[in-house]
């Protein structure tokens, strides 16, 4: 089993220890590639976060299977198989965001009024 290499947790902030970070994939989905969280902060302001699989740690800018998956473009499904863009060791396991694993992610995180401008 794969764990998070220690200078790397010293490098990223655990965004789940004070939030709840959902995944926004339907059920049933083995590919969990993002997720997201919503709070209200104590001033009434909503802070949004956006967590994408950070598939970056694994496939080095260019690589062979970096130019490939960007010439695949995307994963895609017919109604009885699937076609993905990144071989499944990645795609439903490395780089999947499933529950209670440890995952790696780059997020986007911002601050919005309570009327959400």
């Amino acid at each position: 089993p794969w764990s998070i290499p220690t200078d790397e947790i010293g490098r990223r902030r655990d965004l789940r220890r004070d939030r709840r970070v959902f995944s926004v994939d339907p059920p049933g989905c083995q590919d969990i590639d993002d997720a997201m969280h919503a709070e209200v902060l104590p001033n009434g302001d909503v802070e949004i976060g956006v967590h994408i699989a950070d598939v970056t740690h694994f496939l080095p800018h260019r690589c062979a299977l970096d130019r490939e998956a960007a010439s695949r473009s995307t994963t895609f499904y017919l109604v009885d198989r699937r076609f993905d863009m990144l071989p499944s060791m990645l795609s439903s396991d490395l780089c999947s965001l499933h529950g209670n694993v440890d995952r790696l992610t780059v997020s986007a995180v911002w601050t919005m009024s309570a009327d959400l401008r």
